[in-house]
This record gives structure tokens, C-alpha cells and sequence, in this order.
């Protein structure tokens, strides 16, 4: 009799779990007005359009809104402006200070893709994850670190990074979530495509392989702008890029392991920036006094700070992830490993954007939420976050870097409101 009560418990226990399962409310997804498509071009320069004649980006430009260029954030690599574009905040701010850099705190050595093994690495919020916080489906076929859990979600839809899939594959995955039924519709879809940035670390800005870099990706979006019309809704399409591209050339390599001595120092080479972190023992003025003699040897190929001197307009500063003394390439010159002197390199990114103009990027909005025919001037990459936030009805968090009044002049409507029905603004929780 007892083991027949058990049972019977055990099963009165399980139906109640089950019963309280099923009764839990479904999650009630919010269809933004229009949905918002994101595409990365990766490495397009902000001249490459006229330089190229991208017919089908021009024509977009035209029917939207077009920045002359968009300012990236420092450094110029891909893995900081792509965070800094989908959370709004300056590298030092969200935490990917680098495409590689050394955190003390959890002793590792970021490897671009790492959020997806320790989420601690990224302290922003991406815009799919606000999305999903506030019922919105996001979609994303390809963005860095978009196949990571932050806040422990995930995109409704995503795909692991893969850099051979072809990019129709990626088009037609596009296009086929926006013909989803209106509930399970994503409102926010990104893309993200390498080959001209692939192109112009090889061969450079000026070669003919960029040249049709260009054009492939130009045909590509025509296409994806083509499809979108013929659907029954209206959708806006926002095509950016993370950095420029410059010449360089192997003859100016500086060989940084033959230029000081450099034990005491964890040392993180990023091509354009060289990260030394230093040993607790070595102290403020052995340090100041290094970089005043890393200066005196530079010969104009690159700038020596201590963190305390980098200079305020980088806005890059206030973190244990900034090393505690940087190098900063001037081009030609990149940093490189002796081994690596001679390897053959055509161009490359990284550099001060606010110096080095090659490093500006696109900016181009098109659809219903966009003004048409106009063209702003140079902006700051963390602007693009609260402005695609107020277009998806999205709360703009009160900590990010970048403020939805620069940009809400190309809106529309000027009296854009969260989900909630608040108005939107830059100190909204």
C-alpha cells in the first residue's frame, strides 16, 4: 500500500508540474511598425561608394538618408565598432577594447568570438538582446558576438559564425525571415558581410581586387533592396561599415620585439596598437620614463602614452582592460612579430580615426522611418544604437555613450515612443 501511495504521489507531483507548466503564459512578441534590417559591410571606406561607383548603394543613399562619412571609434578594428555600433557605446565602455587585449581580472587574453565561452568579456547590451528584453524578435545572420548569450538570451534566430557561407545563402536567410507570419516575424535583423575588408588586407584600397569586392557586395544589397520592396510591409534598411582601410607595406613593420626590453610586461600585439601590461612591481615612473624613450626612438612611426596620457578625445580610458602603456601606429607602419617581417601585407585599419580619415566608414538609411534625399555630415559611430532603438519602440538605456538627438533630425517623425508608450529618451532605464 505505501509504495502504491508513493507512486501516486510521485505522479500527483509530476501532473502538478506539468499543469503549472502549461499554464504559464505565453510570451506575447511586439511587432515593431517596421521592422529594422542592419547591414554590416566590413572594411567599406566611406569614399569606396564614388571611388567604385556602387550604383545600387548610391540609389539607396538617394531614396534615404546618407552620412558624407561615419566616424568609428578607436581603435578601428572590427570587433570594438561592431559593438560599439549595436550597443551605443564607446570600446572602453562595452569592454571589447580590442579585437585582442589582456583582462587582469579574469587573467585571459580576449580572442575575437571569446563572449560566447565567458559573457563577462562584454559589459553593454546589444541591441537583438534589448530587443528580446522588450518582446521584440531579433534575427541575426552574422554580427560578432551575436551567437553569445548576454544576459543569458539569444537572438529568436541566429547562426553561428561561419565565413564560408555564401552570401546569397545569407540574402535568402534575410528575406526569409521577414516572410515569416507576423508572429514569429523578427523586427531586427542584422547581416554582416567580409569580402571588401577581406580584399583590402590583401591587395589594399587601390586594387582592382577591392574594386570588385565592392561591386559584388553592391549587387548583393540591390538584390536584398529589391526583394524588400516587393514585400507587403515596409521595411527599413540600414547599411554601415566598421572602419576604412589605408595602405601599408611590409617595409614599414616596426619589429616591436627589437625595439625596448619589454620583461614585466604582458605584451598584446594588435598590428596598429601595442598593449604592454604591466607587472605590479613596476612602478609609475619606470613607466613614464619608458614611454618617454619608446617617443624619443619612434622616428614618426607611431605614439607612446601611459594610460594616465592617452589622450581624452580617443574616449579611451577608465578601464583595467586599457593597457598601462600603449603604442599607437601611425601608417604606414603597423607593429609585427620578427618572424612576421616579411610577410606580404596590402592594407590595414586600426588606426586613429580622428587623424586618419582613411578610416571613416559608411553610414545609409533607407525606409519609412528615414527622410529621404538627405545627406548629414560626419557622425560618431555610438549614435547609430539609440537611433534604431527609438525606430523598434526600444527603451534607450541610460549608460551607453551615444545620444538619440544627433541623429533624430533623418527620423520622419520627430515624436518617436518606446514600446511602453514613453517617449524616448537618452536617460531611459
Amino acid at each position: 500500500m505505501s509504495f502504491i501511495l508513493s507512486r501516486l504521489k510521485l505522479f500527483l507531483a509530476f501532473f502538478l508540474v506539468l499543469l503549472a507548466g502549461c499554464s504559464q503564459p505565453k510570451v506575447s512578441y511586439v511587432n515593431p511598425a517596421h521592422p529594422v534590417v542592419l547591414i554590416s559591410l566590413d572594411g567599406f571606406r566611406y569614399d569606396y561608394m564614388e571611388k567604385y561607383d556602387a550604383k545600387n548603394l548610391k540609389a539607396l543613399a538617394r531614396g534615404g538618408v546618407r552620412a558624407t562619412s561615419m566616424q568609428p571609434s578607436y581603435p578601428s578594428k572590427t570587433f570594438p565598432n561592431h559593438l560599439t555600433l549595436v550597443t551605443g557605446m564607446y570600446p572602453s565602455s562595452h569592454g571589447l577594447v580590442h579585437n585582442d587585449f589582456y583582462d587582469a581580472e579574469l587573467d585571459d587574453v580576449y580572442d575575437m568570438g571569446k563572449v560566447k565561452e565567458q559573457p563577462l568579456w562584454l559589459w553593454g547590451t546589444p541591441l537583438w538582446t534589448l530587443a528580446e528584453q522588450n518582446k521584440v524578435r531579433s534575427a541575426t545572420f552574422f554580427w560578432p558576438e551575436s551567437d553569445a548569450e548576454i544576459a543569458g538570451i539569444l537572438p529568436s534566430y541566429y547562426h553561428a559564425y561561419k565565413k564560408s557561407t555564401p552570401y546569397q545563402e545569407r540574402i535568402d536567410g534575410i528575406v526569409g525571415w521577414l516572410k515569416l507570419p507576423p508572429g514569429q516575424r523578427p523586427g531586427f535583423i542584422t547581416g554582416y558581410f567580409s569580402l571588401v575588408d577581406d580584399m583590402g588586407h590583401d591587395f589594399g584600397p587601390d586594387s582592382q581586387q577591392v574594386q570588385e569586392a565592392v561591386a559584388t557586395l553592391d549587387a548583393y544589397i540591390g538584390q536584398l533592396k529589391q526583394r524588400i520592396d516587393k514585400l507587403p510591409f515596409k521595411v527599413n534598411l540600414v547599411v554601415v561599415s566598421d572602419h576604412g582601410m589605408v595602405q601599408v607595406d611590409k617595409q614599414s613593420k616596426i619589429d616591436w620585439q627589437a625595439l625596448d626590453d619589454f620583461s614585466g610586461y604582458k605584451v598584446v600585439n594588435g598590428s596598429t596598437q601595442l598593449m604592454l601590461y604591466a607587472d605590479e612591481n613596476i612602478s609609475q615612473s619606470r613607466m613614464a620614463a619608458q614611454v618617454k624613450a619608446l617617443n624619443e626612438k619612434s622616428n614618426g612611426r607611431y605614439l607612446a602614452y601611459t594610460k594616465e596620457t592617452i589622450p581624452a578625445g580617443l574616449h579611451y580610458g577608465g578601464s583595467h582592460r586599457i593597457a598601462d602603456i600603449l603604442l599607437d601606429a601611425l601608417p604606414p607602419a603597423i607593429f609585427s612579430e620578427t618572424k612576421r617581417l616579411d610577410e606580404a601585407v596590402g592594407g590595414s585599419h586600426g588606426f586613429n580615426p580622428y587623424r586618419v580619415k582613411e578610416m571613416a566608414a559608411i553610414f545609409i538609411a533607407n525606409g519609412p522611418d528615414f527622410k529621404q534625399g538627405l545627406e548629414i555630415p560626419s557622425f560618431e559611430n555610438i549614435h547609430v544604437f539609440p537611433v534604431l532603438a527609438s525606430i523598434l519602440g526600444l527603451p534607450i538605456p541610460g549608460n551607453i555613450d551615444g545620444d538619440l538627438a544627433v541623429l533624430a533630425p533623418i527620423l520622419t517623425r520627430a515624436d518617436k515612443k518606446t514600446a511602453s508608450g514613453k517617449p524616448v529618451t537618452g536617460t531611459e532605464q
